[in-house]
Parts: structure tokens; sequence; C-alpha cells
């Protein structure tokens, strides 16, 4: 009989153990660029798909600064630029708290799985250093895949040597969660920490 005894937990980071809002760099810069049509500007990286080729390393925030500066005529310097695009998290001290406590235990191998760019990994890692915790980081930017993309979750299993049926994904996503449980990946859509305690109690008692 294979064993489902849950072994190894996958943390998603955005809205699950750091909260985000990338409003801030939007109201931050056109705080410094009186000019900038914040909406326009808004479009234009939705229209080149930026997020996404930041997240899967085709692109650099240097890069994306490059492209920016160049179609808006920005002013703002690239240090400024970099600290408004990175300053944009806060702590989910309930999410904080329970992965020092499973991590104090020592029952469970604990892994990272993450949409994200260097630049707001290197931001994180500066300025959340619970994080470190976190030996093993499967960060979307340096294996150029991203979730929902099924290969991620595979890659992953396949690099640590995992057993699907003994791990387990949180997640705030949806279109995550499926991804995963669709290669037998067990998972937790994370939106109440308090229905999430009692879902998480229930699969590592099973």
């Amino acid at each position: 009989m294979p064993s489902h005894k849950i072994k190894n937990i996958l943390f998603d980071l955005g809205n699950t153990l750091i909260f985000y809002d990338y409003s801030y760099f939007y109201e931050g810069l056109g705080k410094l660029e009186k000019k900038l049509n914040i909406l326009k500007f808004k479009r234009y990286i939705k229209e080149n798909d930026f997020g996404n080729k930041l997240c899967k390393g085709k692109i650099n925030i240097r890069d994306f600064f490059r492209k920016a500066k160049k179609k808006f005529n920005l002013k703002v310097s690239f240090e400024d630029f970099v600290y408004l695009y990175s300053d944009i998290f806060w702590v989910n001290y309930k999410m904080k708290n329970f992965l020092e406590k499973i991590n104090a235990l020592g029952q469970f191998r604990l892994f990272l799985i993450s949409n994200t760019d260097s630049t707001h990994m290197n931001f994180l890692m500066k300025n959340f250093p619970f994080l470190k915790i976190f030996k093993n980081r499967i960060l979307s930017y340096k294996v150029g895949m991203i979730k929902p993309q099924k290969k991620i979750f595979i890659y992953t299993l396949q690099k640590y040597k995992l057993k699907k049926g003994e791990t387990l994904l949180i997640d705030d996503i949806p279109a995550n969660i499926r991804a995963a449980e669709a290669i037998g990946i067990k998972a937790i859509r994370y939106k109440s920490h308090e229905k999430f305690l009692k879902q998480f109690t229930r699969i590592v008692r099973k």
C-alpha cells in the first residue's frame, strides 16, 4: 500500500505567507511622475505581459525600466523605480507563526514555490528573514516555469524526489490548486487562516 501521510509541504508566497498590493507601486510612481497616466501605464504592462516575462526570467527589472522609461519619458531614477516596485509587501503574521511552528517540529520537508522575479525575491529575503526557513525554493524566474503550469509541480516532485501522495500545496489561487491536484498533489486553497488550519489538521491526521 502506498503511503499517503503528508511529509512535504509546498508553500506559495504571495497572499499566503506575504501579502502584496501593486497599487503601492503605481501610487508611488504617480507621486514622482506627475505627468504619468497610471491607467495607460498599467495597460502597457498588461498588454506587453511584463508580469509573466519577469516571473519567467525572460526579462529583468532593468529591461522593464528601460522600456517603461522610453515609452513614458520617465524621470525617476532606476534605484527609485526598483524600490517602488519592490516595496509592496507585508507579512501575514498568522501564517508566519504557523510556518515557524511546523518548522520547529521538524516533521515536514518545507518548500517555497513561487511565481516571482529576482528583484522581488532579493527584496523579500532581505526584509523578511523568516523566509530563510526555506532551504529549498522553486522560483519561477529561475526554473522558467510558472504556476499554474503543471510542469512546475512535476519538476518539483522530480527534482526533490517527492511522492505526490505525500505532498501538500498551500496556495491562494484556485488555478494553482487545480493544477497540483490534477497530478495527484494534495492542496489547500488559502483564504481564511482559521479555515486553513482546520483543513490542514484534517489532512495531516489522515
